[in-house]
């Protein structure tokens, strides 16, 4: 069989090729990808692809062997320059650092934090369905999957609601650089530069005169005496606002996406409001909102019986862990009833998502008041999708809404 290209975003500008993956597999869980130069690509040496569930599980739980700061967390190599920006953020940095640095964010996204989000997130949702009014043609990223994280994020940050817009387009522009349709070159430099010059004014505000947000809370901590830098504050929000953001939009897509090509589920679940939990794990299950993420080996080891060297670069596959069929029977189906369900969609060990819990809330209780509000939500069209090797994006989703 051809190897897929799987380094080069244009792949994914037709979806993830589970396809392709599943024939991979069955040569072994690890698998070597070239990295051959293209047109929109500048290529790479290479990179040893995990499929396998418990490699890649245990490969991003064995920071000192698989790191995310030797060569970053992008699946592209980058220059020594912006590397050393990117360890700036916990996304690339390892223990013990990134210890310290998630004990500071820890406690704002406690299980009983989160439950006393429910009444706000509640509100949010109530909100933007009756901003549907009776529903029609929309574009749903714009009007359903975009906004509701917005207002969230907007709340935890401390950020004005009638700025949480300025928080979609950095995020936008910083993620999509891959993607010449959706953002060029100088745009995405210069949305890094805006969202610092923003945090800042954030941070001196909030040391100033202390609340009750996460930002507040974030920059009056001191690690080891100190409070933390500048560089350090920009990189924090930054990961803070695309975590906020995109993923839980791209979790909304997706939701939408599989419920409506699978109308059986869909109406199971409108029987059944009670399977939304399980719903909701298996629309994460089988569209992880991340794809994939890179580490660099830093000591010679060896996965599922492939010996991997110090230096390396290994990307570990969420997608394909996901499909594993050894964990998940029938891996390809989407069920709403899948009551073992050990998706790694948000990440594990160290890098766990901190936002999950919440990313949960929104997407069970945004989806039950549309549920009930609209007897009829189909996809009508096909969607744009991000050209990314990192984000499983949809930018554009056309959907009609009925009574």
């Amino acid at each position: 069989m051809t190897t897929p290209d799987l380094g080069n975003p244009s792949t994914y500008l037709t979806g993830f090729s589970y396809e392709a993956i599943a024939e991979l597999r069955k040569n072994g869980p690890v698998a070597w990808i070239p990295e051959p130069e293209s047109p929109n690509f500048a290529g790479g040496p290479g990179f040893w692809y995990l499929m396998g569930h418990a490699d890649v599980t245990g490969a991003g739980r064995r920071p000192e062997i698989f790191s995310s700061e030797e060569g970053g967390t992008w699946v592209r190599d980058v220059t020594p320059q912006e590397l050393l920006i990117q360890r700036q953020a916990m996304l690339n940095i390892d223990p013990p650092m990134h210890s310290t640095m998630r004990k500071i964010i820890n406690k704002a996204f406690t299980p009983r934090v989160v439950k006393g989000m429910a009444d706000s997130i509640s509100k949010h949702a109530d909100a933007l369905v009756a901003s549907l009014g009776d529903g029609g043609d929309i574009d749903w990223v714009e009007k359903v999957s975009a906004e509701m994280p917005l207002l969230v994020l907007a709340d935890i940050l401390g950020v004005p609601s009638q700025e949480r817009h300025l928080l979609y387009d950095w995020t936008n522009r910083m993620v999509g650089f891959d993607d010449p349709e959706a953002v060029d070159r100088r745009s995405y430099a210069s949305a890094f530069l805006e969202l610092f010059a923003y945090a800042r004014r954030m941070t001196e505000a909030k040391r100033a005169t202390p609340t009750d947000d996460v930002w507040s809370m974030v920059v009056n901590a001191e690690v080891d005496g100190q409070y933390l830098n500048d560089d350090q504050l920009d990189r924090f929000f930054q990961l803070l606002v695309i975590a906020g953001n995109e993923t839980t939009r791209n979790m909304l897509n997706g939701a939408i996406v599989l419920l409506t090509e699978n109308p059986e589920q869909l109406q199971l679940l409108r029987d059944d409001p009670a399977l939304m939990p399980q719903a909701i794990e298996e629309i994460l299950r089988m569209f992880p909102p991340i794809m994939q993420l890179r580490r660099t080996c830093v000591q010679n080891t060896e996965v599922s019986g492939q010996s991997i060297k110090a230096g390396d670069k290994v990307v570990l596959s969420y997608c394909a862990a996901n499909r594993d069929p050894a964990v998940f029977p029938d891996p390809d189906k989407f069920d709403i009833t899948r009551t073992d369900n050990p998706h790694v969609s948000f990440g594990f060990g160290t890098h766990f998502c901190l936002g999950s819990g919440v990313a949960r809330l929104e997407g069970r209780t945004l989806l039950a008041k549309l549920l009930e509000r609209f007897g009829k939500i189909e996809v009508t069209g096909e969607p744009v999708l991000l050209r990314s090797n990192f984000v499983n994006g949809i930018t554009e989703l056309p959907v009609r809404l009925a009574g």
